[in-house]
């Protein structure tokens, strides 16, 4: 029993760290970045276009995207795709058609894929729900992003 509770602060120490923004030194972790994040040069085009066509989607026609990371850089977790966390914009001719959170993944080098959204209007019906979604500091950022 005893050896079971000094493991417990170790495991709690593993949770939080897999949390945090992938700049630990950890080479697993920065081999997973650096086999899925794009370069800097393709960042910004690479996600307004995935930004752009996953809202397409949703909305049936062409939007505009913008976007604010919520945390510098990406979370890596395990093996998982690393993450980004966003606040966005859709517009249409300079009207607002939505806003709110998004959790991407970087994959490939190529694409980002949005893993999920969560519009203002949802976020203010229950703003609990952020945080099963994105990391605390995250979701505190979103949570002052409402208070605008």
């Amino acid at each position: 029993m005893r050896r079971h509770l000094r493991i417990l602060p170790l495991l709690a120490l593993i949770c939080v760290v897999g949390q945090a923004p992938a700049r630990a030194n950890d080479p697993i972790q920065e081999s997973h970045i650096e086999s899925n994040v794009p370069s800097e040069q393709n960042f910004d085009a690479f996600l307004k276009r995935d930004l752009e066509q996953y809202f397409k989607k949703s909305i049936g026609r062409h939007v505009n995207v913008k976007y604010e990371l919520l945390r510098n850089g990406p979370t890596q977790s395990g093996v998982a795709y690393p993450k980004y966390y966003l606040w966005v914009i859709v517009s249409e001719k300079n009207k607002t058609i939505k806003s709110g959170a998004v959790r991407v993944a970087a994959i490939d080098k190529k694409y980002f894929e949005v893993t999920d959204f969560l519009p203002v209007e949802e976020i203010k019906r229950n703003t609990e729900a952020i945080y099963s979604v994105f990391p605390r500091p995250v979701a505190d950022r979103i949570k002052d992003k409402m208070k605008m």
